[in-house]
């Protein structure tokens, strides 16, 4: 490399430097610029009021809930378990700051008590309603005044469930909002795409089919309040019953009538349906077991096994009377046979005709002599 390109190169790693300095404190936020601005937003301003320059108006809180995953339903005690977090978004008029005063800072992540955010509990829950009172979440504020709060839970939730058609059913679910401030407070309202599924991982037993959501104010008590619910229909995947319950439970029920086809000599006619009967018997339990403990509505698959034993039990029944009868039957026969006296010897009418035979040719029968 000649003198001329070196000198040259030099220059110009020279005045990058020179740039970059230059443009340095504009653009890169010191420590102390970050904690004055931490400073002016979080000092003195009360985190109990929503922040809001008129305070009769309600604050405007949009909620879009993640799913990540239904966790499981449980039929039998009716609720069903979802892992899924929210993402709270409202408009903060009290806090709002000039990036460029304070060195590029676009966002400060306050504590928990630092400033306002919603009071939100679920009404349908099993477990604790207020499960975001103490989430670790951290709170999000923008420069021009954004607020973003993401809470997440696993939560159990109550769900009546219609299993008429078990198992080709579908549930109809929800998970309830509710404020714990008054309605002119607080205005739940949910965000243009409200439900987000594409984190959610999916369920080896459940589809899910559709969600949907809608908010209301509710009156209670003479107090009306925010309501927010979340809709999710889930259906069955009915190929493990089916292979595994129906198909099997439709085939004992085909080989019931057989039983009639067996000869009464084998003496397998009770044995073999007894057997059907107690293998309808243990299928019904399975079914049973994982249906809720309601005969509101009463599942058709408990009506059909049901009906299905009855069958088997009037099969067996049957049998055995139709066993007795035959028995009956066989042993009046040889009662008779008993009964009747044995007849005398009577002589063959081949016999009778030769004794009466004339005498022909000369010879001389055997009685004229």
């Amino acid at each position: 490399m000649t003198s001329s390109k070196k000198q040259l190169c030099r220059i110009s790693i020279f005045r990058a430097l020179i740039a970059v300095i230059a443009i340095s404190p504009s653009v890169l936020a010191d420590f102390n610029q970050t904690s004055d601005l931490y400073q002016r937003l979080f000092t003195g301003i009360d985190t109990r009021v929503h922040p809001s320059v008129n305070t009769s108006i309600p604050k405007n809180v949009y909620v879009v809930l993640n799913l990540l995953s239904l966790r499981q339903i449980v039929q039998t005690e009716q609720y069903f378990v979802i892992n899924a977090w929210l993402a709270m978004t409202w408009q903060d008029e009290i806090r709002s700051w000039d990036p460029s005063d304070y060195g590029g800072v676009k966002f400060v992540y306050p504590g928990m008590d630092s400033m306002w955010r919603p009071k939100v509990i679920i009404t349908n829950s099993i477990g604790e309603r207020d499960v975001f009172s103490d989430d670790p979440a951290p709170l999000t504020l923008a420069c021009d005044g954004t607020a973003r709060w993401s809470p997440g839970s696993v939560f159990y939730l109550s769900c009546p469930m219609d299993m008429t058609y078990f198992p080709f059913d579908r549930q109809k679910c929800s998970i309830i909002f509710l404020t714990q401030e008054y309605g002119t407070d607080v205005n739940l309202i949910p965000a243009r795409n409200p439900v987000n599924t594409n984190g959610y991982s999916g369920h080896g037993e459940w589809e899910l089919k559709s969600t949907s959501a809608r908010s209301r104010v509710v009156l209670y008590e003479g107090v009306t309040y925010s309501r927010l619910v979340y809709n999710f229909e889930f259906k069955r995947r009915s190929e493990f019953y089916l292979m595994n319950v129906l198909v099997p439970v439709i085939l004992m029920s085909l080989l019931s009538p057989l039983v009639f086809a067996l000869p009464e000599e084998s003496g397998e006619r009770v044995s073999f349906s007894i057997t059907l009967l107690l293998s309808l018997a243990v299928f019904m339990g399975i079914v049973a077991g994982h249906l809720p403990q309601s005969s509101q509505p009463l599942p058709i698959a408990i009506v059909y096994l049901f009906t299905l034993l009855i069958h088997c039990g009037l099969c067996v029944v049957f049998s055995v009377l139709h066993l007795k009868w035959e028995q009956h039957k066989k042993n009046h026969r040889e009662a008779e046979m008993v009964k009747t006296p044995k007849q005398c010897h009577q002589p063959r009418p081949q016999e009778q005709n030769h004794q009466n035979v004339p005498k022909q040719n000369g010879h001389v029968a055997l009685e004229d002599i």
